[in-house]
């Protein structure tokens, strides 16, 4: 009945003292008592095969433990432990404390359940019994900690626990034991009162959980997995004789012998037997049969107890059964299965022999399937040994694969290998194959990884190539992933690599990937990169489009534009300004510009005026000069930079001048340019230090201006602190006589006005008793853009300045305007002077008031009432038709649609106050007058 000497393990573990947790002392008592009884008979488990560890110096000296004992168990394997039971609170996972153990620091400091779970579950052993009594902190009578059975679950074990998730188990301070070690002891010793000879495991925890119940004790918890509940645990020590008359089980000893002979279908009937009240037994007589009788009797019993519905003893047993059997029995064990009711278990029979056998015979079990004409099935083989075993015995397999009829499948192997096994494995397996005779395999792992993998494990593969030198392996992982994993993959490989710091690798992966992608894949590429946060590698992959791919380079920018990211041209656009070098921005100019973008293109050109050094920008203009591009010709740029604000005009002026010298007189030309402009030109020239330039566009007002607009100029530039420019202008026009007495008149105008301006705020005795004008409580009005509408041409229609409009609604440079977007329009801001009338409050529609005068006059000067309507105090149809007219072009919706409002009475009157001096200027021979800059 029991296990051989050397197939059964014991570790029992407790921990009763702590540096930072309460003393458990009656854990010291329960390690000996649990060992002196592990000697029955039943489990065989004496003082040689039961390791004890107590209060352990660390967590690894109880890993450790425990692995080396799972690791020889073949037969039963127990782990024993009790202590503090601990759960992280990051992980919610089960930890065992150790003396130095601490609660703030669980992680770190305790054993995690994990541990002990792994090595049990990789045991080879047949039957695997934890048993944890965790105690967690001592109070009056002793607090256990929670027992989370469910963190501790392990297939094919069977898992006693001292408590439920939510439940304390006690330790009660006047008992020798733990109150769960304590009851199963005294379980143990007195035995259960029946007419079986052993107790199994269930019959335990029940008997147990019935007595703890009793004494108002937490109810233990029990997990059981492939029926081992049923397994002999221990002597029943109350053993009682059945009554006379009563038929009892035939004796366990006589069944396992005759499992060996009897015919296969008494040996099912006797199975059948069992496995209701004895399942481990029954398990153990086909566990016994597997051994023992020959292959023909194996298929028919398989068959058998699968027909029988006994699949659990049949897995249960198998383990035996390879572990037991030459590689031929096991050949003609599969082919003999294939096909019958039994065939389920030639998958399991697969496994256990690819995690048990030796690689050799893994290899002859593979090539006698290959023989039998079981391709499927050997490669299955392989795969699931190459997938399971320790890189020493995959080197095995694969080397003698090779000298065989298995080099064929090798390539499924490998497959299987780079899905499934760590990426670190990987790189360590190829390293070692590709140093031997089979590179082609290494190669085809690394390329079946870079298939599968994801790109953070793919970047980790291509670091390791490169820094082991292995430089093309890693270029066939590029060629590899690009080919087969799509646009959004690569993009993410290539951020990776980026972030690992091999930015030469993640260069050579984004050229191989525009290099060989259609039009959609790269702007996919593109969109992935930004949005991975790669602008600089999405923007050198636009650019290499643009140089690799020119005819295509239209169709990628209509994908970008078409995709979800529809701002990817404008981020690219703008990080190419800020960061390429001037030839390369010189070519993405002639890119866009032929790809039918001139849009982006002409605000490519534009940033980089404005935000380039002078040097950079020259360079840009010469090669776009060089390579024909229409952004030089004299035209273009007339008409370009016609709608631009001066400064602009002077950085690219000042450019300009240092490489071509004749575009700098293009763009600076006065031609149809008013006074105000040509000011702003010169200010914006001198603030650059461009004076030769200011120079020339003072040339240019002398030879093609009247005498009365260079006099207008000269007032312009006083104003503006420019008194150097003006001066110059004076004397070279002052040889007029006609000059002189414009530029007096002008110039006593503004005296006078300023003189007004200034009596006007500082009051005389004769004024202090005058009413002040009030300003207007307005500053600003709001404005909806129509077709054809320009920045320009609103400030000039509502008289203020366009640099206010553009500050006020932060448009950026060319200001394009889009129909129907609201403007704001500030009214104060420096320049403007106007201040409209006083608003008479009572002005009212159908009503006699002085103030219709005042505002019919101004709505024939704004253009919205007809010259030939009479003038009259009477507000009367027409005047009310004129402001409805007002009122519903500016969105002004008061109560009534045909009252002017204080807003509208200011607006109305700045709209008057421009046309006036746009009429002023016409006479003077001026655009816009110098007045309102």
């Amino acid at each position: 009945m029991h296990d051989p000497a050397s197939a059964s393990r014991a570790v029992l573990v407790g921990a009763s003292t702590f540096t930072a947790l309460d003393d458990l002392p009656a854990v010291r008592a329960n390690i000996p008592s649990v060992k002196a009884l592990l000697g029955d008979p039943v489990l065989d488990l004496d003082a040689g095969r039961c390791r004890t560890v107590v209060d352990p110096a660390s967590p690894r000296e109880v890993s450790v433990a425990v692995r080396a004992a799972a690791q020889e168990a073949t037969g039963t394997l127990l782990v024993y432990y009790a202590g503090h039971g601990l759960i992280d609170p990051g992980t919610g996972l089960l930890h065992l404390a150790v003396p130095d153990s601490d609660r703030d620091s669980v992680f770190d400091t305790a054993v995690p359940y994990e541990w002990i779970k792994r090595s049990i579950a990789t045991s080879r052993a047949a039957r695997r019994i934890v048993i944890l009594d965790c105690c967690y902190s001592a109070r009056a009578f002793g607090v256990q900690s929670e027992s989370v059975a469910a963190l501790a679950e392990i297939d094919g074990t069977y898992l006693m626990a001292a408590a439920a998730e939510t439940a304390v188990a006690l330790s009660p301070p006047d008992e020798p034991y733990t109150a769960f070690t304590g009851e199963l002891l005294g379980l143990l010793r007195e035995g259960v009162a029946s007419p079986s000879r052993v107790l199994d495991l269930d019959a335990v925890f029940d008997q147990l959980a019935r007595r703890l119940q009793a004494r108002g004790r937490p109810r233990p918890q029990s997990l059981c997995r492939n029926s081992l509940g049923s397994w002999p645990f221990a002597r029943n020590n109350a053993y009682q004789p059945p009554p006379e008359g009563h038929t009892t089980t035939p004796d366990v000893g006589q069944a396992l012998d005759a499992a060996r002979t009897v015919p296969v279908p008494v040996l099912v009937a006797q199975i059948g037997a069992l496995s209701e009240h004895r399942s481990a037994t029954a398990t153990e007589l086909v566990h016994t049969a597997f051994q023992h009788r020959p292959v023909a009797d194996l298929v028919a019993l398989l068959i058998a107890l699968y027909q029988a519905g006994r699949q659990r003893h049949v897995e249960a047993a198998l383990p035996a059964l390879v572990a037991a059997r030459t590689v031929q029995d096991c050949a003609d064990l599969l082919e003999q299965l294939l096909a019958t009711p039994a065939e389920d278990g030639v998958v399991a029979l697969l496994r256990l022999t690819a995690e048990l056998k030796p690689a050799a015979e893994a290899v002859h079990l593979a090539t006698a399937l290959i023989r039998a004409g079981l391709r499927e099935h050997a490669t299955v083989l392989l795969s699931v040994f190459a997938v399971a075993r320790p890189l020493d015995d995959i080197l095995d397999l694969t080397g003698a694969a090779c000298r065989g009829e298995l080099a064929e499948l090798l390539g499924a192997v490998m497959r299987a290998l780079a899905e499934h096994r760590p990426i670190a494995d990987v790189i360590d397996l190829f390293q070692r194959l590709y140093t031997t005779p089979q590179p082609d395999h290494a190669l085809e792992l690394i390329n079946s990884a870079a298939r599968s993998r994801t790109a953070t494990d793919t970047a980790e593969m291509i670091t390791s190539l490169y820094r082991d030198g292995y430089q093309q392996a890693a270029e066939a992982v590029f060629h590899t992933g690009i080919g087969h994993r799509g646009p959004e993959h690569t993009g993410e490989l290539i951020a990776a690599l980026q972030m690992l710091g091999l930015t030469e690798a993640a260069t050579l992966a984004r050229r191989l990937a525009v290099q060989n992608s259609t039009a959609d894949e790269t702007s996919v590429l593109i969109t992935q990169l930004l949005t991975v946060g790669q602008h600089q590698h999405a923007l050198a992959a636009a650019m290499e489009a643009a140089t690799l791919r020119p005819a295509e380079f239209a169709a990628i920018t209509q994908a970008l534009d078409a995709s979800s990211a529809r701002r990817v041209m404008s981020v690219l656009i703008d990080e190419g300004v800020r960061t390429l070098p001037a030839a390369d921005i010189a070519h993405l100019i002639q890119a866009l510009d032929e790809a039918g973008r001139s849009a982006d293109a002409a605000y490519v050109l534009e940033s980089a005026v404005r935000d380039r050094p002078a040097g950079h920008t020259g360079t840009i203009l010469v090669d776009l000069h060089a390579s024909g591009s229409p952004f030089t010709d004299d035209d273009t740029l007339y008409m370009l930079w016609r709608s631009h604000p001066p400064h602009y005009i002077a950085h690219l002026a000042r450019a300009l001048d240092t490489v071509l010298p004749a575009k700098a007189d293009v763009v600076c030309s006065l031609d149809a340019r008013s006074v105000a402009d040509t000011a702003a030109l010169i200010a914006a020239l001198e603030m650059l230090s461009v004076g030769i330039r200011t120079n020339r566009v003072l040339d240019e007002v002398v030879r093609d201006w009247g005498l009365h607009r260079q006099a207008h100029l000269v007032i312009a530039l006083e104003e503006r602190s420019l008194t150097g420019c003006a001066e110059r202008l004076a004397y070279t026009a002052g040889r007029s006589n006609e000059f002189v007495e414009t530029l007096a008149g002008l110039r006593s105008v503004q005296t006078e006005t300023a003189w007004q301006a200034l009596t006007f705020w500082w009051p005389t005795r004769e004024r202090a008793g005058r009413r002040r004008r009030t300003p207007s409580p307005h500053d600003h009005a709001l404005y909806v853009v129509r077709d054809d509408d320009t920045v320009y041409g609103i400030a000039a229609r509502y008289g203020v300045r366009w640099a206010g409009i553009v500050e006020a609604n932060g448009l950026a440079a060319p200001f394009a305007l889009t129909p129907g977007r609201q403007l704001r329009l500030p009214f104060e801001s420096e320049g403007n002077r106007f201040v409209p009338p006083p608003f008479p409050r009572s002005l009212r529609p159908r009503c006699t008031h002085p103030g219709v005068l005042k505002l019919q006059t101004v709505l024939k000067q704004a253009g919205y009432l007809p010259r030939r309507v009479e003038d009259s105090v009477h507000y009367g149809p027409a005047t009310s038709h004129a402001v409805a007219l007002f009122n519903e072009e500016h969105r002004l919706s008061p109560g009534q649609p045909d009252l002017i409002t204080h807003l509208g009475w200011d607006l109305l009157h700045r709209i008057a106050h421009s046309r006036l001096l746009h009429a002023q200027g016409e006479a003077d021979g001026l655009d816009t007058p110098y007045q309102e800059m």
